[in-house]
């Protein structure tokens, strides 16, 4: 309906639209004009994009778009955003030019301009300057250090000399926001991990007052946990991490964009990355347009997918089991377009009226108001094994019996985060969280006239601690206490849980690199404990870390069989 109203309006503009009055100003030459713009509103919004190499988006890929259903056609250049860019040493844009990636590599910025815009009716341009493996104590700095690359100048120079171009074309203007990606390499500047709070309130201080915008909303991009430096350096970014919240909650105009919940490359040898490759950078930019049209007080809208009280199922004695881990329970690279090509499963990208759902995805950066159908939630466009799980259990459910599921994962967790004892980390402990969560779906069963039983839980395992050795040591120590937290927790001694496994890395992509075999010791914790049950999955169609969509539904399958056997 919102699009019919958008088109209907399109065909009554009288005016020339912004980008038509361009056209014949000979600076969009060969352009077409958006349908997305409007003349009423020709004001164009520029955006500033800068930072180091997860800004310039370093090792993502132009050519494997396209593996990436929902994103298929995102590398193609966008003539009706307006991009200036200076990236590295020696890439630098002539003037304006379209939406594109640089020489096959792209950031955050393609993704944010290809999803704002189909909310707006205003033109839209962007600046990026980027340098990876570059500082703020340093390189970043006003004060432009003798050993800095000087790169708050060569910014400051690039946005004056795009808004001289646009002054001369005599196009309407203002600067919108900034978006900074920023911080991996002054953790491991002695000086630069302890000033970076009062660096990052200097850069901001001199961004605003050079650009006359003493208003200028930031957004300052979180440093990913689910990367190897978020994993084996998880102190260092945690103290950037606090120096950056620590700006953020003084200042009601800056904003903290939570990243660790996107994709991630997977590198070979380690298992993780430094960078967040194709996917990431693809929904990186998309994090970035949820939290600026939250900031402005319009909020992208979403389907309410709530029961109505009427609808709820009717059986009245509730199995509820649960559902969490890392990036496979998540669903990473499991897309609900791709079941449609699967004829066993096509029918899971639908809802499951007859199953409730509740959930806390990506650390919470979604969440479910209250009981849903149990169906896809949008997420990322993913799904996780409970889509496949709830139509197994649901098959084996006695008369007036209803299946309830609530799933609580982050991708970007290790074992640690999810210890009942929390961690010297605090910002990254997820027990609370997760257990409250439990909680509060009993009750809201409870609520509704529902006989709750709790009737297990089903913990995949490890994606990123397998890669870290001292990590992987841990593994099984940190699920047992988890386990011991739940059910103790709960009053519930016996709970059964399921662990589901995460398949080895194989030789031929580890190299050199050996890594602990977790399942042996997984194996043994559920030998040692009669209501725990280790699920081998090895056997399911997987990849090198991450199951995919088949195998994501073949995943829910093999542990509704585990509940059987």
């Amino acid at each position: 309906m919102e699009k019919m109203d958008h088109m209907e309006k399109m065909r009554k503009m009288k005016n020339v639209t912004l980008i038509t009055a361009l056209l014949l100003a000979g600076l969009f030459v060969g352009f077409v004009t958006p349908q997305a713009v409007h003349a009423a509103d020709d004001v164009m919004r520029v955006f500033i994009f800068a930072g180091q190499s997860n800004m310039t988006g370093s090792d993502s890929k132009e050519s494997l778009v396209d593996n990436h259903p929902p994103f298929k056609g995102a590398a193609e250049p966008q003539k009706d955003i307006l991009f200036s860019y200076n990236v590295g040493a020696d890439k630098k844009s002539d003037g304006w030019g379209p939406m594109a990636p640089v020489k096959g590599v792209f950031g955050p910025e393609m993704t944010f301009a290809r999803k704002l815009k189909k909310h707006v009716d205003y033109p839209i341009a962007i600046i990026k300057d980027s340098w990876g493996g570059t500082t703020l104590v340093n390189d970043w700095n006003p004060a432009g250090p003798d050993n800095g690359k000087k790169l708050y100048a060569r910014m400051m120079k690039q946005i004056a000399d795009r808004l001289k171009d646009l002054d001369a074309k005599k196009i309407k203007y203002r600067i919108e926001a900034m978006m900074w990606h920023q911080g991996e390499n002054d953790m491991f500047n002695k000086q630069g991990i302890v000033t970076y709070e009062k660096n990052l309130r200097n850069f901001i201080a001199h961004i605003r007052k050079d650009l006359k915008s003493p208003k200028l909303k930031i957004f300052i991009g979180e440093i990913s946990n689910k990367g190897v430096w978020g994993m084996d350096n998880r102190h260092r970014v945690a103290k950037i991490c606090v120096q950056q919240l620590a700006v953020v909650n003084s200042d009601p105009n800056v904003y903290f964009v939570p990243t660790s919940h996107v994709g991630f490359k997977i590198g070979r040898g380690v298992g993780l990355h430094y960078h967040f490759g194709t996917l990431g950078q693809l929904q990186h930019g998309q994090a970035y347009v949820d939290h600026y049209r939250n900031a402005i007080g319009k909020p992208l809208k979403t389907k309410d997918r709530s029961f109505a009280k009427s609808d709820l199922p009717k059986g009245k004695k509730v199995k509820l089991f649960i559902l969490g881990g890392q990036r496979n329970m998540e669903g990473e690279e499991a897309y609900v377009s791709q079941l449609a090509s699967l004829p066993k499963y096509k029918k899971l990208a639908g809802d499951q009226r007859d199953v409730l759902y509740q959930y806390s995805l990506g650390g919470g950066v979604l969440k479910s108001r209250t009981w849903e159908p149990l169906g896809p939630t949008g997420y990322l466009c993913n799904f996780g094994p409970e889509l496949s799980f709830g139509r197994a259990v649901k098959k084996t459910l006695v008369k007036n019996q209803t299946l309830a599921i609530y799933k609580h994962t982050h991708s970007g967790a290790q074992s640690i985060d999810w210890i009942p004892a929390g961690t010297d980390i605090p910002h990254r402990d997820l027990y609370q969280n997760f257990i409250g969560g439990i909680k509060k779906a009993r009750a809201d069963l409870q609520a509704a006239g529902y006989q709750c039983e709790l009737a297990g839980v089903f913990w995949h395992c490890g994606e990123n601690d397998r890669a870290l050795h001292q990590q992987s040591k841990m593994y099984a120590g940190n699920l047992k206490k988890l386990i011991d937290g739940v059910r103790k927790d709960l009053a519930a001694p016996k709970l059964k849980w399921y662990i589901t496994e995460q398949p080895v890395i194989p030789p031929s992509w580890a190299g050199k690199r050996t890594f602990l075999d977790v399942t042996a010791d997984l194996q043994k914790l559920a030998t040692a404990d009669p209501n725990t049950t280790f699920i081998k999955t090895t056997h399911l169609p997987h990849r090198i870390v991450l199951f995919g969509t088949e195998g994501i539904c073949a995943l829910g399958e093999e542990m509704a069989r585990a509940i059987a056997k």
